[in-house]
């Protein structure tokens, strides 16, 4: 080394997080899916980082009423899930930060938002005070206000409450199990199911919800939609012998949902790294006439 040249420090590179290594072995399992989990990649790595980081006070599980679960009213129902006092800021900055890294056509309007929210001309509280009734209304006057692209405003709210709501409701799920909850329906947020998986037992099926990260066990042999029990009506399709990757498909309600079956076989997956995956069963459904059993952000054509 020269005299007096000073050592070169090393460069510290970041280690992946587990949500990145999925969505990478989910790409090299479907190339086609590339472009977006690319896209979405930034959301899913800051909701990772975020659910991790937030210390939120717990909903409230003595509110929540077991024969009011069985009437079908969902834990959202009984009990607040979203707070003034919540760090809405920082989650909705750090989404926007996201949204604009993942989504360019979306970036100048992912920055208008940012500021917005840094300069408090937008307070994210407000489209969950009443959930779920006020987040239409936020859209709406929002996009107005700020002259942005409504599905801007769309992808960063759904975000947000996907974060808060995830934190939240950690523990709950087992309160829920044993309550024999029936319904096709999330019993913590009342969302329908963007994917569902079967296990080992042939005839048990769990739906899993994208906006609070939920899974609960559903009979295999009813839509989940519609509530058919009709071995006519009830189909699953698949394509090129991956029996593992399917779409349940009801006539009824002419709706479908993404299916893993013997999913104990797939290794460690993240539910919705895994359903953005399979968007090439949802391209076919939709062609075919069926709609999502959920419309979400990445199964919307």
């Amino acid at each position: 080394m020269p005299a007096g040249s000073e050592p070169m420090a090393r460069k510290t590179e970041r280690k992946p997080s587990r949500v990145e290594g999925l969505i990478e072995d989910a790409i090299g399992k479907n190339p086609h899916s590339r472009e977006l989990l690319t896209a979405f990649k930034p959301l899913l790595v800051v909701r990772e980082r975020l659910i991790g980081e937030l210390k939120l006070k717990p909903a409230d599980r003595a509110r929540i009423d077991g024969e009011k679960l069985r009437r079908g009213i969902p834990c959202i129902g009984q009990t607040p899930f979203f707070f003034e006092d919540d760090p809405w800021k920082a989650v909705g900055l750090a989404v926007a930060g996201a949204v604009r890294e993942g989504f360019p056509a979306l970036a100048e309007d992912a920055a208008t938002l940012a500021g917005a929210i840094e300069a408090g001309k937008i307070r994210l509280f407000d489209a969950f005070a009443d959930y779920p009734d006020s987040v239409g209304a936020a859209l709406d006057r929002w996009t107005a206000e700020t002259h942005i692209k409504p599905q801007a405003v769309a992808l960063l709210l759904g975000a947000v409450a996907g974060i808060i709501l995830r934190a939240r409701s950690a523990g709950i799920g087992g309160d829920v199990e044993k309550t024999g909850w029936d319904r096709g329906t999330c019993p913590i947020c009342g969302a329908s199911p963007t994917l569902s998986v079967i296990r080992e037992k042939i005839t048990e099926r769990w739906l899993h919800c994208s906006r609070c990260g939920h899974e609960w066990r559903f009979t295999r042999m009813i839509c989940p939609g519609c509530g058919l029990e009709s071995p006519s009506g009830i189909d699953y399709f698949y394509v090129d012998d991956r029996r593992q990757e399917t779409a349940f498909t009801c006539d009824s309600c002419k709706r479908y949902l993404i299916t893993l079956n013997h999913v104990s076989d797939l290794g460690e997956t993240d539910r919705d790294v895994t359903a953005m995956g399979l968007v090439h069963l949802d391209l076919i459904m939709q062609e075919r006439g069926f709609a999502p059993m959920c419309r979400c952000e990445w199964n919307t054509f």
